[in-house]
């Protein structure tokens, strides 16, 4: 039978890649043999600590990183020459970055972290201009050259579908409202292009993340666990399932869906 999620010869761009889920991305889409292209905004020689580090040698000659600014058209343009050059195709895109308000065990991240009524449009706009106007952008330069089989995979979030619950958060963090508004309109981004691009053969489709653990605080982890069937959040590897067949010929007839995987936590 063939291995209809095996990705040989098949070039992934990950955009947001050296963040801990993508990361995770980047082995899953390594161990089915796709050679995948790495989006960030950190120094090359960062990048290539993090993948030397996080890679064997092998696999790291799969990997092609491209410093580069998503918010940016012209840089994002720059680096689609890159990669045609060096592989003449662009077979699967994921828009994985994303500006996550967070808070830790040790301390508060809270540059968004401000009541809706005190919200600054600056910060609204900068969260819409890395989350929603990047991707659209970054499918607009990539997905422009993506042939017949092609695969738009676009990152979204529980709070994309429904609001979050500012109870589970210590005193003093509240989730902001731009988060969940952008993801929401990533849902509809894909959407539209999987109507759009659908004579094309290319899909798109969606994937709804719940929350998975990084250093959080002892007190919201067991609130959002109780909040969750599976009573937990995920493991950052737990995504990897949904990411290599939505890469793979498996997923040949999936278009304009939205795939859920955040342990039920939008079941009830």
């Amino acid at each position: 039978m063939k291995d209809i999620f095996n990705l040989s010869d098949k070039v992934v761009v990950l955009t947001g890649g050296l963040g801990q889920i993508g990361l995770n991305y980047i082995g899953a889409l390594l161990s089915k043999k796709a050679k995948v292209v790495v989006l960030d905004v950190k120094s090359e020689r960062e990048a290539e600590n993090i993948l030397k580090n996080k890679f064997l040698l092998k696999q790291r000659d799969n990997i092609l990183y491209c410093l580069t600014d998503i918010t940016k058209k012209i840089e994002i343009n720059k680096t689609k020459k890159i990669i045609i050059s060096r592989y003449n195709k662009i077979d699967v895109l994921i828009n994985n970055a994303a500006m996550v308000p967070k808070v830790d065990k040790d301390k508060f991240i809270q540059s968004n972290s401000v009541t809706f009524e005190d919200l600054d449009v600056k910060l609204w706009n900068k969260e819409f201009e890395i989350n929603l106007t990047a991707m659209m952008m970054c499918c607009q330069e990539f997905g422009s050259i993506m042939k017949s089989g092609s695969s738009i995979i676009n990152i979204s979030s529980i709070y994309g579908v429904v609001a979050p619950d500012q109870g589970i958060y210590q005193e003093g963090f509240i989730k902001p409202a731009t988060y969940g508004v952008t993801k929401a309109g990533v849902i509809n981004l894909t959407k539209y292009l999987a109507t759009y691009w659908g004579k094309k053969n290319i899909r798109v489709n969606s994937v709804v993340l719940g929350g998975v653990y990084a250093n959080q605080d002892t007190f919201f982890l067991k609130r959002y666990a109780d909040k969750t069937p599976l009573g937990r959040m995920a493991n950052p590897d737990e995504f990897n399932g949904i990411i290599v067949y939505l890469s793979s010929d498996a997923s040949s007839y999936a278009t304009g869906s939205v795939f859920t995987i955040d342990g039920g936590w939008t079941a009830w």
